[in-house]
């Protein structure tokens, strides 16, 4: 299939944000950023300087600061995800890890079992799964 116009010049703008993000900007300004994947416009918008505004930024800037390995201003940013409202699974889960990331047992432990219990509202065996796994794990935690 041959390539749209639009699809290049996203394509290029996607390599400048990888290579030299200052440049891509100044070609192509903030006209392409939504048409990049949620994980990216999250990773721009935190690049950018944006403040996160609600739960789901908050907990979107924390994924990025878990996976950049600053567990402990991903763990405040999840708390204020948590102060800011935030009820759903994922919160709970990411939050959990990063608390055994900064060997804090009872603290992941809590957190992993707000994820099992928000997360019994979800009707399919991967889930279920999941969550027999984290109440293993949270035995484990809590000795």
């Amino acid at each position: 299939m041959e390539e749209t116009l639009y699809q290049k010049n996203l394509d290029d703008f996607r390599k400048g944000l990888g290579g030299t993000p200052v440049r891509a900007y100044e070609t192509y300004g903030l006209s392409l950023l939504y048409s990049l994947s949620p994980e990216e416009i999250v990773r721009e918008k935190f690049r950018l300087g944006a403040r996160p505004k609600g739960a789901v930024d908050y907990y979107d800037f924390g994924v990025l600061a878990s996976r950049a390995g600053r567990h402990e201003e991903a763990a405040k940013l999840y708390q204020k995800a948590v102060e800011l409202g935030g009820d759903f699974p994922e919160l709970f889960y990411n939050l959990g890890l990063t608390h055994e990331h900064l060997k804090q047992k009872a603290k992941a432990a809590d957190a992993y079992q707000r994820f099992v219990d928000l997360s019994k509202k979800v009707e399919s065996d991967e889930v279920r799964n999941e969550i027999r796994e984290i109440k293993a794990h949270i035995k484990t935690l809590r000795g």
